[in-house]
């Protein structure tokens, strides 16, 4: 017996966009849930050609275990953390104190729109976030630009069919988009204008963790 539409609705916006006491239980589940595959992304990185005293920014870095990661990985690094969540902004400060307190770390309310004031930088990564853009040529549109010319985006998610069932029913309800291959998601990106596009897969294809697409923009000659 499926849940009341009511329920999924509420569900679906909470994971959207943490809130309230559910949403302080939801970022802590998230925390326990997703940590494996935050880290795993930022291992992903330290792969790419950057630099370790890059400009990096995480959207939506829920309760900041990425951000926690990526700030001991790139110890030269400067990080900044963008999310609609003030809750999920408080959770990541928590986690992050230090290094918000000496200014390697700022953690900005908002969405995308919020990169044009910080750019050029030269990465932006984003863990189960994409299925949240409803206008996802528009919010591409924005890191393109905010991207140095051979910046990289590297965006994390799950395909429909490996998301848990209330997911894959209560997130299209609620406008969010899921996806059905890797294909769709570089179609997605190459129309944006992102190029070198590439997919990698944490744990089996059968059983993924998770995936993760890595775009980059064009170079200066």
């Amino acid at each position: 017996m499926k849940p009341p539409k009511f329920v999924r609705g509420a569900v679906a916006r909470q994971f959207g966009r943490p809130r309230g006491p559910l949403g302080r239980f939801i970022g802590r589940g998230m925390a326990r849930t997703n940590a494996s595959f935050s880290i795993w992304l930022v291992d992903q990185v330290r792969e790419l050609e950057l630099s370790d005293t890059g400009r990096f920014v995480e959207l939506g870095p829920g309760p900041g275990i990425g951000l926690a990661h990526a700030l001991r990985t790139f110890p030269e690094a400067r990080l900044w953390g963008i999310d609609l969540s003030t809750e999920m902004l408080a959770q990541s400060k928590k986690r992050n104190v230090d290094a918000v307190r000496v200014a390697r770390l700022t953690l900005l309310q908002g969405d995308s729109a919020v990169l044009s004031g910080l750019a050029p930088v030269d990465l932006v990564y984003a863990a189960h976030v994409l299925y949240f853009w409803q206008l996802p040529g528009q919010e591409l549109a924005r890191i393109l630009a905010a991207l140095r010319p051979g910046g990289w985006l590297v965006l994390g998610y799950q395909l429909r069919l490996n998301m848990p069932k209330l997911a894959q029913l209560s997130f299209p309800e609620e406008g969010n988009i899921l996806y059905d291959s890797d294909e769709q998601v570089a179609v997605l990106l190459g129309k944006a204008g992102f190029s070198d596009i590439r997919f990698l897969v944490k744990g089996s294809e059968d059983a993924p963790e998770g995936r993760l697409a890595l775009a980059r923009t064009a170079a200066l000659n």
